[in-house]
């Protein structure tokens, strides 16, 4: 029998329905034992217990991340990132790329991530043949921040079969010069043939890597408290990878899998209907919800009236000019609109009766559903297929909308209606991207004191490597609502503490479905703990909160709890 701990002196937020705190917690063989005062807590422990003085530290269930990338980050963001300092412009971007392709051995793929126009002094994308000056004798495939495009140069598009004469598959778009050639940026679905080469060849030539830079992300994610991730994009070869992780003991976060198409993942997903439904448990590892992609990112399916479309340039405009920028004016004509009675812009990857047919087919076979939509057309969409699912649509666990970032009333009313969730990202707020967003008239963006309002279930997460990971760094973003300018956005959406900290724990263990044994300190749940360096009584106390300790499944994997007493 394993050793008897017991924590006191310490500000316990429980994180159940009543938002109960308690002085002490106690726990043992992975079990919490006993949560309530000093003295009840230490006469159910035992005279032999191990006990730590928290000193007033706050103590909080494990951080729960319901929406991350852990498989692409160690597929792809472990080799080259594309970032400041060593990337600011093209001419950076191309000396970075040739130094990988001199490193890498013959036969691989040259693999780089995160690239974001917004940060190269040109603010645009790569062209094809600055990528193939920098590696014209191997394929090359780097993966925007967004993971919803890459740049690919001459060798890995003829390598996917994509020329002149390459239609644009339905939901994507293959981006072309003014005399129509393929100009190596790849959108949405358009990237799924050089996505799949580019994943096909780095885990048969590499597995060992990415295995490695897995076990890395595990241990840096527990460095923050997170004792439990979804992984929003698993298709079956890297599932099948994570088993071996987890055989090799080098999942120290207990991982629910997101099962994707593994022939590209914005490709619709029959064939992972034929693997693991939700809930089916090995290991470390859960098999979550079935991961549907309704729209893109940064160009989302948006549906605006004429009204609307001369607000947000009017306001792209005076943003422009207050911030002297060209940024915001980009952001406003990026979004190639088709004109009509209402203008809609961005890729819908799915129209109605197709979503309606997947949906229902996964519900029948026994799936939870989690719908990636960003703009208010996709969201629509999404919303339309639950509702003719009608109540099978919940039966494998709570229907999640991933994102749900431009809403309004009407939006929010029907996702009460079907019982969804949402999963959102704060930390959003803090993206280059979201600094130069012009405000739209009719549209709140990432409302969450909004939804709160109407009683939608709303759980944190990070979307990383799209955002910074840090559980606290999005509850600061959720509290405070503060673009990486310093400016407030939509300040009546700002939520409490409270309902922050409830978001990244219980909210996010219902959704992800393991309430059941994570998400609260209640007595018989796994002792999944966060201890903090001090105590975290109002919002001003997240400036400088930090995590001291990250206990999973009992044992501390992370920081220290203080001297034993």
């Amino acid at each position: 029998m394993s050793k008897t701990c017991v924590l006191f002196n310490a500000d316990v937020h429980v994180m159940d329905e009543a938002l109960s705190r308690a002085e002490a917690i106690a726990w043992r063989d992975g079990k919490l034992l006993a949560v309530g005062r000093r003295a009840d807590v230490e006469a159910a422990a035992g005279p032999d217990a191990a006990q730590w003085d928290a000193a007033g530290a706050t103590v909080l269930p494990g951080f729960i991340d319901a929406h991350h990338h852990q498989s692409v980050v160690a597929l792809y963001g472990g080799k080259l990132r594309l970032v400041p300092p060593r990337v600011t412009d093209i001419a950076s971007l191309q000396s970075a790329l040739r130094e990988a392709a001199a490193e890498s051995l013959d036969g691989d793929w040259v693999i780089a991530s995160d690239w974001d126009e917004l940060l190269l002094a040109e603010r645009r994308a790569p062209t094809r043949q600055e990528l193939d000056d920098a590696v014209p004798d191997r394929p090359l495939m780097a993966m925007h921040y967004s993971c919803h495009r890459a740049a690919a140069n001459s060798r890995a598009l003829e390598l996917a079969g994509i020329t002149r004469h390459t239609p644009d598959p339905p939901g994507g778009l293959i981006s072309r010069d003014r005399k129509g050639l393929p100009d190596g940026i790849l959108i949405e679905r358009g990237m799924s043939r050089v996505e799949s080469l580019a994943r096909e060849n780095t885990i048969v030539r590499g597995p060992d890597g990415y295995l490695e830079r897995l076990g890395e992300h595990n241990r840096s994610l527990v460095q923050v408290g997170i004792t439990r991730v979804v992984d929003a994009t698993v298709p079956a070869d890297l599932a099948a990878l994570y088993r071996e992780a987890d055989r090799r003991g080098l999942l120290v976060v207990p991982t629910v899998m997101m099962p994707v198409s593994v022939t590209g993942y914005l490709e619709t997903p029959w064939d992972a209907l034929e693997g693991s439904v939700t809930g089916e448990t090995e290991g470390n590892l859960i098999t979550g919800a079935l991961k549907l992609v309704f729209d893109g990112a940064p160009g989302c399916s948006m549906c605006l009236g004429w009204w609307q479309t001369a607000g947000v340039t009017l306001s792209a405009f005076a943003m422009g000019i207050k911030q002297r920028s060209l940024d915001p004016v980009r952001a406003a004509l990026s979004t190639a609109p088709q004109l009509g009675k209402k203008i809609r812009s961005g890729i819908q990857i799915y129209r109605h009766e197709e979503a309606q047919e997947i949906v229902q087919a996964a519900a029948d076979r026994g799936f939870a559903l989690a719908i990636h939509a960003i703009g208010n057309a996709a969201i629509d969409v999404a919303l339309s297929a639950y509702e003719a699912c009608g109540s099978r649509v919940g039966n494998a666990g709570v229907p999640r909308i991933e994102h749900a970032t431009f809403l309004d009333d009407e939006l929010i009313a029907r996702i009460a209606g079907v019982g969804a969730a949402t999963v959102v990202q704060p930390h959003f707020l803090h993206l280059p991207a979201m600094a130069a967003a012009p405000t739209i008239p009719g549209l709140k963006l990432k409302p969450l004191a909004a939804l709160l309002e109407k009683g939608v279930r709303v759980a944190g997460s990070s979307d990383f490597p799209v955002a910074g990971f840090d559980p606290l760094d999005g509850i600061r973003s959720a509290v405070f609502r503060r673009t990486a300018r310093g400016v407030q956005h939509e300040p009546e959406q700002c939520i409490a503490l409270q309902q922050a900290l409830v978001s990244y724990t219980r909210t996010a263990a219902e959704v992800s479905g393991c309430l059941n044994e994570a998400g609260t300190l209640e007595v018989g749940k796994r002792a999944d703990l966060v201890v903090l360096g001090s105590a975290l009584h109002t919002s001003q106390d997240l400036d400088t909160a930090r995590v001291r300790c990250t206990i999973i499944g009992g044992k501390i994997v992370h920081g220290a709890l203080a001297a034993e007493v």
